[in-house]
């Protein structure tokens, strides 16, 4: 078996293109909420029969982390699965379906090839590859895949695979429907003159895709509860169009449950003698503000049949038969199975579930705005945060060094306590009247109902509430280290300040290493990482990186290049030795 890199036998802008689709596949995971995914995009090349091209195989990059052993015995494995593909068996009304049938068996049969021998790399590298449709380019077939870190389907775990109702096929997850939705754009691509060329006027932009991968995920209950509607409206939609509705001035807020009715997975409190259609809207909103926390409405994808609840005995996560709708403010909902938030609409854009806040960012910005601080402290503080955020109502905690004084300084605008310990259930309680908890760094209440003052400033904006703004204006008008949780009423969660997280300095250093080292046409990543981790960098380290920019600036370029302008680097006088994490540190 011989072998070339496919960029030695495609048109000239193909190495850019596999750089372009990895870059969009995590834009458009950073759309959905996971920034810094680390997907990667790989090509293998295969020829097809009876082309005079010497090489059967290739591989792109071909010196990389991906090594040609991974394609051994590939070309046999594509011949089996051509034998045994079960479009071999299937007849045609027409003769153009007929006529292109090797050519449908013969791709298929190269991508689930291809995703059998990747099996071993990928329980190797704790990574997931997801082939696309292979397309011819000069001599070969060539399929683009995509590659996922298995920590992501850890993190927003997947339904059973295959989503099947025995005739359609449902996406595992919103991450599996936004790889979908990449690959058939890469696949058309591929499918065009010079692919890779003008990718940027063609290509649709991440957070598009990602609502496409949206309306297509949203399909995925309808097979999974075996919905005979398949064809009807998409649930995307249809729940955006039904949570934008006010009744009778109020937010839609409530739960519906889809199932099917009469499999036994849900019970009935009532039943409606005539269910309402989910294209009703109006209708869908104003039966809405029956569902309660207790009883949930009843609904197939297609009608709302009354209010019930789960049936005793059945886990929705086991049978994967019954999916929750909860509408959580207006224009917000989100999609659960079994207590796994699988998908978060908001105003229309498509997201995964996030953390509150990333805790660990959360701690570490506690220990060093208050370094005295014991560890008890730091764990008593983590258990409020939770409490704060689990709340159904809106809140604030604030933590300042000043408590004690502060609490004397504005009895006039709220309750000032004697001192005492604040604990999660004390919270919960006092909490439930207007203003803030006011705590000092141990976790010793001083004050609650606060009206909180300072003068406003630049980070205040009219586009959020009263109640983050005061945080805003509170925290930043005294040099006493303070720290302001908000919890708005939408269920948005801010922390005020938020200091940027440590860095090894040794980590920079790799970094602008490898990207002195890279080719030219992979310079992309580290440029990336560096541009956004540009406060940490010296002037040394600048100088260094500019030096790289000046060297792809004379570079000449190619017909119809794109090359990314970036901005050169300088450091930030605001960084100091708090923002860099001990060496030895794990």
């Amino acid at each position: 078996m011989s072998a070339k890199t496919i960029s030695q036998f495609m048109w000239g802008y193909q190495p850019h293109f596999r750089i372009q689709y990895q870059s969009l596949m995590n834009r458009v995971l950073e759309a959905l909420g996971i920034p810094d995914s680390k997907a990667e995009c790989v090509l293998i090349g295969v020829k097809i029969p009876n082309r005079s091209n010497p090489n059967d195989l290739c591989l792109e990059p071909e010196d990389g982390k991906w090594s040609m052993y991974i394609l051994d015995g590939l070309l046999d494995r594509i011949e089996k699965e051509i034998t045994n593909h079960p479009l071999r068996n299937v007849l045609y009304s027409d003769e153009p379906s007929m006529r292109d049938k090797p050519e449908r068996i013969r791709r298929d049969a190269i991508r689930i090839s291809i995703q059998k021998a990747m099996k071993a790399y990928d329980a190797d590298n704790g990574v997931r590859s997801f082939p696309g449709t292979p397309a011819p380019v000069d001599d070969h077939y060539v399929a683009p895949i995509l590659q996922i870190p298995n920590a992501l389907f850890e993190r927003f775990r997947p339904l059973r695979e295959p989503v099947t109702d025995g005739q359609f096929t449902g996406h595992a997850s919103l991450i599996h429907a936004a790889v979908e939705e990449v690959l058939t754009e890469a696949n058309d691509e591929l499918l065009r003159p010079e692919p890779g060329r003008q990718f940027a006027g063609r290509s649709l932009w991440p957070d598009e895709i990602g609502r496409r991968a949206a309306s297509s995920f949203m399909y995925t209950p309808r097979i999974a509860i075996r919905d005979e509607h398949f064809g009807s409206a998409n649930l995307f939609e249809r729940f955006n169009v039904i949570s934008s509705l006010m009744y009778e001035g109020t937010k839609g807020l409530g739960r519906l449950l889809l199932a099917k009715p009469e499999d036994g997975a849900v019970e009935f409190l009532l039943k409606f003698a005539e269910p309402v259609p989910f294209r009703e809207h109006r209708w869908s909103r104003k039966v809405l503000q029956l569902a309660s926390s207790e009883n949930l409405l009843i609904a197939d994808c297609e009608k709302i049949y009354g209010l019930g609840n789960i049936a005793s005995g059945i886990d929705p996560w086991t049978s994967q038969s019954v999916f929750e709708i909860e509408f959580l403010d207006h224009c917000f909902w989100r999609l659960s199975c079994g207590g796994n938030v699988m998908l978060v609409s908001e105003y229309g854009a498509p997201s995964l579930p996030q953390e509150a806040f990333p805790k660990d960012r959360l701690l570490d910005t506690y220990r060093r705005l208050f370094p005295t601080a014991h560890e008890d402290d730091v764990d008593r503080f983590s258990a409020l945060f939770g409490t704060a955020v689990e709340q159904r109502h809106g809140s604030m905690l604030v933590v300042a060094s000043d408590a004690e004084p502060e609490a004397n300084r504005l009895q006039g605008q709220g309750t000032r306590i004697k001192p005492m310990k604040l604990t999660p259930d004390l919270y919960r309680q006092v909490s439930g009247i207007d203003g803030t908890v006011v705590i000092d760094p141990h976790g010793i209440c001083h004050a609650i109902g606060v009206i909180l003052d300072g003068p406003a400033g630049s980070e205040c904006t009219p586009s959020r509430g009263a109640r983050y703004n005061s945080g805003i204006r509170y925290v930043s008008s005294s040099n006493a280290p303070r720290l302001a949780v908000i919890v708005s009423d939408d269920q948005t969660v801010d922390v005020i300040p938020v200091l940027r997280p440590r860095v090894k300095r040794s980590v920079l250093e790799l970094k602008i290493a490898e990207l002195e080292a890279v080719a030219p046409e992979e310079e992309h990543s580290p440029l990336r990482w560096l541009s956004q981790h540009r406060f940490y960098l010296t002037q040394e380290q600048c100088s260094r990186i500019n030096n790289v920019l000046e060297r792809i600036r004379n570079e000449p370029m190619e017909v119809g290049e794109i090359r990314i302008k970036w901005m050169e680097f300088s450091p930030d006088p605001n960084c100091n030795e708090s923002y860099f994490e001990d060496e030895e540190a794990t």
